[in-house]
């Protein structure tokens, strides 16, 4: 609820703070004092309309903060709200000292604080909300007949996704399944394996370096001992011939000719151990085309599945989920289209029963708001709860089955009319007392606001008025203001609202009253005159007599 409200240079009011407590706080005072610029400066915080007029003459800034405390509050027991509007005409919004948009704030205050003036229709009269005061009213019993059809709901249309994705269209259909059944081939008759690409590649690395260690060996076989006359091993030999003739003319030679014998013994070995090595060598070129050939389909595919074979593989892995699941479509398809049948009717034979409910409760509601409206003085009024079916079939299933109105006829003969469009004024502050008193323990909104709300009323109509107040002040806080002896002699915190002239400029001051001073504050109501003993005497009786109200 609202603990507090700071006020700084808003219209009149240079600066004023207000403490409100649980219960019935009434503000009153002289005509033209300025009461309604407590409840002005409020809307205003709470994310209502601003401009300039709002601010003081002569002010740069004018400042309206509000402290919430209790437990209406989701995360926080307290939170602090303000809203400043600067002379360029330019409004910012605080929570808890952190900038926000206007519509966050709303957002924030719209459950927590309701305003009902001659101008404002409070937010029970709008009819988004009307659904939900009906079901909250009607409890457990609305609550269950819901869950049933929202539960249906939730698997009708869990189902009619189902379908959509199973492409009920036949040709395309078939079309996306000779898609997956290409791909899967392809990506299975591949037979790929996880890491193949590495493989291949340190393949062709090898074969590669074999063909060429056989090539450089080849070619010094060739150097060594080939056929050409002009190998090692053949000028070797003529070289040693020439040596064994020049021998035996020279002893020195023959020493030379054995070293020549010596070389040419290795030179045979090498030429034995290079033809063993080159024997030995698995050269099999037709190995790097195959691999070739493998590489460039795996990279196809990649081109087409994925940037790797994991990802290749994953591919082929969903399009054959997808292809197995597409074959059981027509089973699946007919399955599904059965249960969805079944379902919508199961949902229709829901919706007349949370029909039959809801209206059970329209009507009690209805009653109960008729005799309240009754009790103040609106005896030939007729107000009445309205449900409507709507359509529900397979092109619209709706959430809700049902829309609800609050409808009234002000007077006989008139037909009922949506709540909204044809009360007037006085009547909606009646309207809206029968209803909050009906709906106090289900309508959930934490502080409501009165601006005035006895205005063209009077007598016992007054009284009525102010034991509607007092009933609703037990479920919610309430804050009203008014010119009526009864409602402010109702109160559990009287706030008087003064105004004064001071240097030639007009200031309005706030401030809470008890004991002697509301006494005669509640005789001015009264009479016009807080002096006169008589009216003194009505005043005190009636804040004492608060208790019978």
């Amino acid at each position: 609820m609202i603990h507090r409200v700071e006020i700084d240079n808003f219209a009149l009011v240079e600066h004023t703070g207000v403490s409100f407590g649980a219960g019935l706080t009434v503000l009153s005072g002289e005509t033209g004092a300025g009461k309604s610029i407590v409840v002005d400066a409020l809307e205003f915080a709470i994310g209502g309309r601003s401009d300039r007029s709002m601010l003081r003459a002569g002010a740069e800034e004018a400042v309206v903060s509000i402290l919430f405390s209790g437990q209406d509050l989701e995360q926080e027991d307290e939170i602090i709200i303000s809203r400043g509007l600067r002379d360029n005409n330019r409004s910012y919004a605080k929570i808890n000292g952190h900038l926000v948009t206007v519509s966050e704030l709303r957002s924030i205050t719209e459950p927590l604080v309701a305003i009902h003036s001659q101008s404002d229709q409070q937010s029970i009269f709008s009819e988004s909300v009307h659904k939900a005061l009906l079901d909250a009213f009607g409890g457990s019993s609305v609550a269950r007949a819901l869950a049933i059809y929202f539960s249906q709901y939730e698997e009708y249309k869990s189902i009619e996704k189902r379908l959509s994705e199973l492409f009920q269209d036949p040709e395309t259909r078939d079309r996306r399944r000779g898609i997956l059944r290409y791909q899967v081939e392809e990506i299975e008759n591949a037979e790929v394996v996880p890491g193949e690409e590495e493989q291949l590649l340190k393949k062709i690395r090898t074969v590669s370096a074999v063909i060429e260690i056989a090539t450089y060996i080849g070619q010094a076989m060739n150097e060594l001992s080939g056929d050409d006359e002009h190998s090692a091993q053949a000028q070797l030999s003529r070289a040693i011939a020439n040596m064994h003739a020049a021998s035996k003319h020279s002893s020195y030679m023959k020493d030379v000719l054995e070293r020549a014998e010596s070389l040419r013994h290795d030179l045979t070995e090498i030429v034995v151990d290079l033809e063993r090595v080159y024997d030995r060598l698995d050269v099999r070129p037709e190995e790097i085309e195959r691999a070739n050939a493998r590489l460039a389909q795996l990279r196809r595919l990649q081109d087409k599945y994925g940037d790797d074979l994991n990802a290749v593989i994953e591919y082929g892995q969903k399009a054959r989920h997808e292809l197995d699941r597409l074959d059981r479509t027509e089973e699946e398809l007919a399955f599904l289209t059965d249960r969805r049948n079944e379902l919508l009717a199961a949902l229709r034979h829901s919706a007349d029963q949370l029909l039959s409910i809801r209206n059970d409760c329209a009507a009690k509601l209805s009653k109960s708001i008729n005799a309240e409206l009754a009790d103040l003085n609106m005896k030939n009024a007729s107000f009445e709860v309205s449900v409507e079916a709507l359509d529900l079939n397979e092109d619209c299933v709706p959430s809700d089955p049902h829309a609800v109105r609050f409808k009234i006829a002000p007077n006989p003969g008139e037909p009922l009319m949506p709540l909204i469009s044809i009360i007037s004024g006085g009547e909606a502050s009646r309207v809206l007392l029968a209803i909050k008193t009906v709906l106090a323990s289900v309508d959930h909104v934490s502080t409501l606001i009165f601006d005035e709300i006895d205005t063209g009323i009077s007598g016992k109509t007054t009284t009525m008025i102010a034991r509607k107040l007092i009933s609703i002040a037990k479920h919610c806080q309430v804050i009203c203001v008014t010119h009526s002896a009864q409602i402010a002699a109702a109160a559990d915190r009287h706030l008087l609202i003064g105004k004064y002239v001071e240097g030639g400029r007009t200031r309005t001051t706030v401030q809470e009253i008890d004991g002697e001073d509301r006494v005669m504050e509640v005789a001015r109501l009264l009479s016009g005159r807080p002096n006169d003993e008589a009216s003194r005497l009505l005043a005190l009786r009636l804040i004492e007599a608060k208790n019978d109200l």
